[in-house]
């Protein structure tokens, strides 16, 4: 057996779990991190790609920070973590984070990336996101190309995120699929099982943290110390962000 086809037999045994971790993070703020540790504690990733959005479809009237900005801050929080790796896959062909991209690209760029080694895509999403999915690009695709991890927030309930997902998409796993979610999971609760993917729920991880609470802050020369990591605290105020 060569080299190449003993790494594909271990990719098959043991498939990689790749989470993806996208949003605005302007600026990646403690809130982030609770929500990624406490899913990578559950379910054990190989690897958890922090996305920062270029232009997000959703806040196109929202000025952001300059993407070179958002991604130094998320590599910055990424280096006291082995496993969390600041991407640049939304950076486009210039790094500038000008164009335009949905997620439903972003996955395929991931599947792409992992998916013939045996890797297996987690995308990482708030409750209150999730909830609008019908109205992103392709949603109805990009829920059948990888598993979702939904971070949850007291009073949005399961069933009401049921309700987002068409009743088509809903599938019967077989039984190597099944035991395999239930090592997944690890006692997260199973939103829907879909023909070819599962949506998990994360509970318990609501942070009181908020982005824009952080901006305002550092405008007005308030501490911002706790809510965000120390590096990326000193990255801000030594950048003069949000002033």
């Amino acid at each position: 057996m060569t080299t190449a086809q003993a790494h594909r037999t271990a990719a098959k045994l043991h498939p990689r779990r790749i989470a993806l971790f996208g949003g605005s993070f302007d600026p990646i703020h403690a809130g982030h991190l609770v929500v990624a540790r406490a899913a990578d504690r559950r379910f054990n990733f190989d690897e958890m790609h922090f996305i920062p959005a270029s232009r997000p479809p959703h806040k196109l009237k929202q000025h952001l920070a300059p993407f070179p900005h958002r991604f130094a801050m998320v590599a910055l929080a990424c280096s006291e973590h082995p496993h969390f790796v600041p991407s640049l896959a939304e950076a486009g062909e210039d790094f500038s984070g000008t164009q335009l991209h949905y997620s439903v690209d972003t996955v395929r760029y991931f599947r792409h990336a992992y998916h013939g080694q045996g890797g297996r895509i987690f995308f990482i999403i708030g409750a209150d996101a999730f909830l609008d999915i019908p109205m992103w690009k392709e949603y109805e695709t990009l829920l059948g190309l990888c598993d979702f991890v939904i971070a949850n927030r007291p009073g949005i309930r399961l069933e009401a995120l049921r309700l987002v997902i068409p009743p088509d998409l809903h599938g019967r796993p077989d039984a190597e699929r099944e035991k395999e979610d239930e090592v997944v999971a690890n006692g997260s609760p199973v939103v829907a099982q879909l023909e070819r993917t599962t949506v998990y729920l994360l509970e318990n991880v609501s942070s009181e943290v908020s982005a824009t609470d952080i901006r305002r802050k550092a405008n007005r020369g308030q501490s911002i110390h706790g809510l965000v990591s120390g590096r990326v605290e000193e990255y801000i105020l030594k950048q003069g962000l949000y002033r």
